[in-house]
C-alpha cells in the first residue's frame, strides 16, 4: 500500500510540474500574440518589426500608404520568407501590384519600367499557383500583359532566339557543326 501512495505522489507532482510549465509556456506564447497583434494595429508606433510574417506585412502595408515602395517590397518578400500558406498568395499578390503600378507610372523610355512589370507578371503568376481562384491576381496580370504583351508578333522584344540547324560552333581550337 505504501508503495502505490508513493507512486501516485509521484504522479501527482509531476502532473503538477507539466501543468505549470504548460501554463507558462501558454501564458508566453499569449503574451506574444498579444504583442504582435498590437504591433499590427498600429505598426507605425514601433521601428522594430516583430519576427512574424503578419507584423512584417502590416509593416509593408504602413510603408505603402507613406509611398516607400522599396521598404514595402523588402518587408512583404520577408514576409514570404516563413508566410504560412494562407498569408502568402495576398503577399505576393501585394508585391506585384507594387511593382505594377511603379512601372505604370513611368514613362516609356523608362529602362525601369519592362522588368518591374516582368516582376510583377513573375509575382501575380506566384500568387495564382497557390491560388487559382485570386480574380483580382488574374485580372491584375491581364492589365500587366496588355502593357507588355509576351507575344513575338506584338512586342519584338520577346522574340526567342532559335538556333538555326544550319549554324555552326566555332571556338579556338575547334569547329564543331550542329544537326
Amino acid at each position: 500500500m505504501n508503495k502505490k501512495l508513493q507512486t501516485l505522489r509521484f504522479v501527482l507532482i509531476l502532473l503538477i510540474i507539466c501543468s505549470a510549465a504548460s501554463a507558462i509556456y501558454l501564458g508566453i506564447k499569449l503574451w506574444q500574440e498579444i504583442q504582435i497583434e498590437q504591433y499590427i494595429a498600429s505598426p507605425s508606433s514601433s521601428e522594430e518589426v516583430p519576427d512574424d510574417p503578419r507584423a512584417h506585412f502590416a509593416k509593408a502595408a504602413d510603408f505603402e500608404k507613406q509611398d516607400k515602395h522599396e521598404l514595402a517590397l523588402d518587408q512583404l518578400t520577408i514576409a514570404l520568407g516563413d508566410a504560412p500558406k494562407d498569408l502568402m498568395p495576398l503577399a505576393y499578390y501585394n508585391r506585384a501590384n507594387i511593382n505594377l503600378r511603379t512601372a505604370l507610372e513611368m514613362t516609356e523610355a523608362d529602362a525601369r519600367q519592362l522588368p518591374l512589370i516582368e516582376l510583377a507578371k513573375q509575382d501575380f503568376r506566384s500568387a495564382l499557383a497557390i491560388n487559382p481562384d485570386m480574380w483580382d491576381a488574374r485580372y491584375n496580370l491581364e492589365v500587366a500583359l496588355r502593357a507588355v504583351p509576351e507575344d513575338p508578333d506584338v512586342n519584338p522584344d520577346f522574340e526567342k532566339n532559335i538556333i538555326s540547324s544550319q549554324r555552326s560552333i566555332e571556338s579556338k581550337a575547334f569547329k564543331v557543326d550542329l544537326p
